[in-house]
């Protein structure tokens, strides 16, 4: 996995960014099969000296191959709002991830497989989804 930091108007110490690194490294064990994996974050002061504000963003956008999550939290201190964007983005890869899981599950399913082999022998019946009936012969 991939980070890279982008900081606007923020000083961020290099403790401050180790942290954050090692909690964005624990996250690659939900997508531990998936390659590349891209995650860039942006620290931003909102309302800078100027503005006379004190609001921090950090703006978390986490590349997949096949999708991408956007995470923006505003706080006034930059690591309660990584903290607050990191428990999101970690909820959102736990679904990507079971998601996953589901999905190739399905693909190695039983009856997808008896479906596969026996053919027009056995069918789906009407309103049911998981149960397989065999065809009723003709009376004459």
């Amino acid at each position: 996995m991939k980070i890279n930091f982008h900081t606007k108007g923020i000083i961020v110490s290099a403790k401050q960014k180790s942290q954050m690194e090692r909690k964005l490294q624990r996250l690659s064990r939900y997508v531990k099969d998936v390659k590349p994996v891209v995650c860039d974050i942006t620290l931003a002061d909102e309302s800078g000296p100027e503005k006379n504000g004190i609001d921090q963003c950090v703006r978390i956008n986490f590349l997949l191959p096949k999708e991408s999550i956007h995470i923006e939290e505003v706080d006034d201190r930059i690591v309660r709002a990584f903290g607050f964007a990191y428990s999101a983005l970690e909820r959102r890869l736990r679904r990507y991830s079971s998601k996953k899981r589901d999905l190739e599950r399905r693909d190695r399913s039983r009856l997808k497989n008896i479906m596969g082999t026996v053919g027009g022998a056995v069918g789906r019946v009407g309103g049911t989804v998981g149960r397989i009936v065999p065809r009723r012969r003709k009376r004459r």
